[in-house]
């Protein structure tokens, strides 16, 4: 009984290992299972033999099930894969370099850093040199490669524009040959800074520095329809080596009086990240002369005025861009700055009667006070979807403006013979505070296919503006505020916008076309006075180009862009240069419109260029005088349809 009693427990003891073998072979089966469907990390770095990273190296990684893998290093010569566990085999090769061979097995997350030798045979066999033309004309944009050219060497991209076929620099003002103004981009994102303040800018940045820039005079749907100014691009070198890197820069000039600028840039790179900044400031005086004749049916007044003005503008930036993968990348950036501006006038108003001979003399003397400062920042994301270079761009923007205004001015009247008109003396004071607050949100999407190329992307934009005017008059010493000349104006801005762009190349021929919707709701504020205009318009773009040789490029292009009037125009403050002349804003100015049309053909570096440019609902300053009373009043008004051919 005892002997049947062990061999059951003996046969139960056998039966219990065998199910634990089981669970065991089980339990590993499964962790196998789960751990080949498992995505794990295979990453590291490539240098050369002095530990230097190298870019554009191709990792091919063969394994399970024949698959095969490819990838480049990025600009910090890191590469990523995400892998099931296996057994794997990776080989590492760039030109001039020996390949490098690696077996690996994949458990877990896994980083191999590899360590290229260069091949002496090859350089010494074989050397290639190749170089980008100097010129390239795109299909909507002419590309002047400045690495290429000898005009680099020790200046500034202030003075390197001067240089650029179509681009005028005068009197340190940007612009393009046939337009007004132009505005300025540096690496695809807008400069948002007064003309001083981009002169300052430019003058800090080493012409070494610059890869290439673009001359764009008929934008495409990727920007805003805002403008018939043109767009000049720069494009800044990559920062390619580790450590810090800087310059600085002092200029001079002198027309009737001096101005001078200094200033300086200092970058530092280290593994995925990268510092920039710079710092400027310009000094300095000048001189402008204004003269005119106003012809009243009895008189005949000529008024001169002389001004000096002196203004201090420093201004600095400084940006951050983290590499957080091959993939994906972050930046943030501010820029501030602010201007120090005081002038000293004299107008002098001479009047005639008929027969030409002096009746008397105005004279008023004159400063104006003008402290502004203003803040920026920018913060975006590049993430790449694929290595065929599609990809996905986030932009975040943010603008402030502040400015403080205050101008004083007096008038005497004089006889013929020089005695002063009784009680003709008077003093006056007119004030402005402006704020200008502004965001954006903005978003693009590239999608390049072999076939054809196809980009979208959609803006939104909110603008505050808030204006505070008033008007004195000294008596028995002190100001007292003329509330029929005093103001408070509210203007909201906000736009939202889509577009698209097709692109596509048919042999010799090359085709884009690109269509932007902008809805814009607007609300203007001033005593009394109340504006609201809303309205939805679309701006069309077509481009054709065909390349006839290597060496001859025909093309034209057709956009329509809209012109909003500045905050300045809508701004209803006066600036009074005498107790007779003001010169006012208009709360009621409407946007204008261009058509443009250009034909260009380019031979090697020469291009020659017809264009067409229609005005609708144009806007300029008109004087407005009374006759009665002759007041002068200078004011925008929208009364200009235009046709240009340059």
């Amino acid at each position: 009984m005892v002997n049947l009693i062990l061999m059951e427990k003996l046969r139960f003891g056998r039966a219990i290992n065998s199910l634990n073998d089981k669970s065991i072979r089980l339990s590993r089966a499964l962790f196998i299972i789960i751990n080949c469907k498992a995505q794990f990390s295979l990453s590291g770095k490539v240098t050369d033999e002095e530990f230097k990273a190298l870019s554009f190296v191709t990792v091919k990684i063969s394994g399970l099930q024949n698959s095969l893998f490819y990838t480049q290093t990025d600009s910090l010569g890191t590469y990523q894969f995400k892998l099931q566990a296996g057994k794997y085999s990776a080989v590492f090769s760039a030109i001039n370099f020996q390949n490098v061979s690696r077996l690996v097995t994949i458990t877990g997350d896994t980083v191999i850093n590899v360590q290229l030798q260069r091949n002496p045979a090859t350089l010494a066999d074989i050397q290639v040199n190749a170089k980008k033309a100097l010129f390239e004309k795109k299909i909507d944009r002419t590309v002047f490669n400045v690495e290429n050219s000898i005009s680099v060497i020790g200046t500034d991209v202030l003075e390197l524009l001067s240089k650029v076929p179509g681009v005028r620099v005068l009197d340190n003002k940007v612009s393009l040959v046939g337009k007004d103004e132009v505005n300025v981009m540096i690496n695809d994102k807008l400069v948002p800074l007064s003309a001083d303040e981009l002169t300052n800018y430019l003058t800090s940045i080493s012409s070494a520095n610059i890869a290439k820039i673009e001359v764009i005079t008929n934008p495409p749907a990727k920007y805003d329809a805002q403008g018939n100014n043109g767009l000049i691009n720069i494009i800044l070198k990559k920062a390619t080596s580790e450590g810090f890197k800087g310059s600085v820069n002092l200029a001079a000039a002198k027309a009737s009086y001096f101005t001078a600028a200094s200033g300086g840039n200092l970058s530092y790179r280290k593994n995925k990240i990268t510092l920039s900044s710079n710092f400027n400031i310009r000094k300095g005086s000048l001189m402008p002369f204004e003269q005119n004749d106003v012809f009243y049916p009895v008189q005949t007044w000529n008024i001169v005025n002389k001004d000096r003005n002196f203004r201090t503008v420093p201004s600095g930036q400084i940006g951050i861009e983290y590499q957080a993968s091959p993939k994906t990348l972050l930046g943030l950036s501010y820029n501030g700055g602010l201007t120090n501006f005081h002038s000293e006038e004299n107008i002098k108003t001479t009047v005639y009667n008929k027969t030409g001979d002096l009746d008397s003399v105005l004279n008023s003397d004159a400063n104006a006070r003008i402290k502004s400062h203003y803040h920026s920042a920018d913060i975006y994301l590049k993430q790449t979807l694929d290595s065929a270079g599609k990809q996905l761009t986030v932009n975040g923007d943010w603008f402030t403006y502040r400015d403080d205004k205050n101008r004083f001015f007096n008038n005497t009247s004089y006889f013929q013979n020089g005695i002063i008109i009784p009680n003709s003396f008077a003093e006056y004071l007119s004030a402005s505070k402006q704020n200008i607050d502004l965001y954006t949100l903005k978003a693009d999407v590239d999608l390049p296919y072999r076939a054809f190329k196809l980009s979208f992307g959609t803006k939104l934009s909110f603008i505050k503006n808030q204006s505070d005017l008033a008007f004195y008059q000294s008596q028995n010493g002190s100001y007292k505020i003329d509330p029929r000349q005093s103001n408070l104006f509210n203007y909201n801005e906000n736009t939202q916008a889509l577009y698209a762009n097709f692109n596509k190349a048919i042999k010799k021929w090359d085709f884009q076309a690109g269509l932007r919707g902008e809805y814009t709701q607007i609300n203007g504020v001033s005593v009394n006075e109340q504006n609201r205009i809303d309205y939805f318009r679309l701006f069309p773009t077509l481009y054709v180009v065909y390349r006839a040789s290597d060496k001859n490029t025909f093309s034209v292009n057709y956009g329509r862009r809209i012109n909003r009037p500045p905050y300045r125009k809508l701004n209803p403050f006066r600036w009074y240069s005498n107790r007779y002349a003001y010169a006012e804003g208009n709360p009621f100015l409407q946007p204008s419109y261009n058509d443009n049309i250009e034909f260009s053909h380019t031979y090697t570096i020469f291009t020659t260029s017809l264009s067409f440019s229609k005005t609708t609902n144009g806007f300029n300053d008109v004087n407005f005088i009374d006759k009665e009373t002759n007041i002068q009043v200078s004011k925008p008004v929208n009364f200009i349809t235009a046709i240009t051919i340059n």
